[in-house]
């Protein structure tokens, strides 16, 4: 289905999505801190937080308005899950990754989309997009086998998206499959030093058919649904980690300002004009990696809504800020817990399970480092100008 550019410029004008969304985080952020110990020790979240997220609408906020998603525009959305993120790092990251496993659903045939959404857009989808399975091509569609890491939020999901490749074929290519949850098998691997409360375990299939409706290529189109959201989904995915980074980065320095307000810092010779100057110099850090994803996430979200095609420098530069936006937040929260000095070591302290949470976040592989190297391939292979005079990085 094709949408004219008048259209798509209208889709994400109601400004109620997002209040909504916040409004019900100043009640769910009151109502967390009894949960948080209780993440820890289960290693995913309990169905009370969940249904709290699911409650203020972050698993419909990104689904198709047709089957009754609120279809946000990606700097609502990633405001949303910034600011969950300043509650805990987990949740938003549950919420981030949950909520967008929407986004490629729409190269799904449409009689796929209905039955998924049969029982309401409020859908928890997970998986995991290394191609970690093993797929056999039988009638109707495929046998598939593998053991696939990381699928976050799986104990709560509805659907389980996994990739795979044929077995035994000369050049086989990744493809993705959606199912149902319980036809999957999930092994609870995940005892991690941070991000404990996103149950991101090991999930399996042991020869189990999905139908050719529920396989689909991820790179290829047609689109059963057009839209902004869907035809550019990789930008979204790599802004939303940002988000995630720099709400747990804004909450460090605020557990900082919140211990020198309570004079813990203060107290020795010396320590004020330390704890001044590490302030200052996260604040200043804070607000320009917060400034340099703003301007990206406009400009990705402004050239979305033209609706063209994906341009691959474009989609570099997000990945590469994303790179500098993981280095950046976590030399912010590190500061912080060591300002904050053995105040910080204790289980109780925000401050510890912030600086486990975004060094776990921060190794994913979409921010490695070595994601610099596709940004200067993509350069290099793009732009045939003396990049001194090209402008190519002026704003855009």
């Amino acid at each position: 289905m094709q949408l004219k550019k008048a259209e798509v410029m209208n889709m994400h004008s109601d400004p109620d999505t997002i209040d909504s969304g916040l409004a019900g985080l100043a009640e769910m952020r009151s109502s967390l801190e009894p949960h948080i110990q209780e993440m820890e020790e289960l290693c995913h979240l309990p169905q009370a937080v969940v249904d709290k997220l699911r409650q203020i609408g972050i698993f419909r906020m990104l689904a198709p308005r047709r089957f009754g998603g609120q279809e946000m525009g990606f700097p609502s959305a990633l405001e949303l899950i910034r600011r969950i993120s300043t509650v805990d790092a987990s949740i938003a990251w549950v919420a981030a990754i949950n909520s967008s496993g929407c986004l490629i659903l729409p190269k799904l045939p449409l009689a796929s989309l209905e039955r998924i959404y049969g029982s309401g857009p409020d859908q928890i989808i997970a998986g995991s997009a290394q191609a970690q399975g093993v797929g056999k091509r039988v009638a109707g569609g495929w046998q598939i086998t593998g053991r696939w890491p990381l699928a976050s939020g799986c104990m709560a999901a509805e659907w389980i998206l996994t990739c795979f490749k044929e077995d035994q074929a000369l050049d086989p290519v990744v493809s993705a499959a959606l199912l149902p949850a319980n036809e999957c098998r999930i092994e609870q691997t995940w005892r991690a030093m941070g991000l404990r409360g996103t149950g991101s375990h090991h999930i399996c299939l042991d020869d189990v058919f999905v139908a050719d409706d529920f396989v689909f290529s991820i790179s290829a189109p047609p689109l059963a649904l057009d839209g902004p959201l869907y035809r550019q989904p990789a930008h979204l995915i790599a802004l939303m980690h940002g988000a995630v980074q720099l709400g747990v980065a804004q909450a460090a320095v605020m557990d900082v300002m919140d211990l020198l307000r309570q004079g813990s810092l203060t107290d020795k010779e010396g320590r004020r004009e330390l704890a001044q100057f590490e302030l200052g110099v996260c604040h200043a850090k804070l607000k320009a990696t917060e400034s340099a994803f703003e301007q990206q996430v406009k400009s990705d979200w402004a050239n979305a809504l033209e609706m063209g095609p994906v341009d691959p420098l474009r989609l570099a530069a997000t990945v590469q800020l994303g790179v500098f936006i993981a280095r950046a937040t976590l030399d912010i929260v590190r500061r912080c817990f060591e300002l904050a000095g053995s105040i910080a070591v204790y289980e109780h302290s925000p401050l510890q399970r912030r600086l486990r949470d975004i060094q776990v976040a921060t190794q994913h592989g979409l921010i490695s480092r070595a994601n610099f190297i596709a940004g200067g391939k993509a350069l290099m292979e793009t732009i045939d100008l003396d990049l001194r005079n090209s402008g190519i990085f002026d704003a855009r």
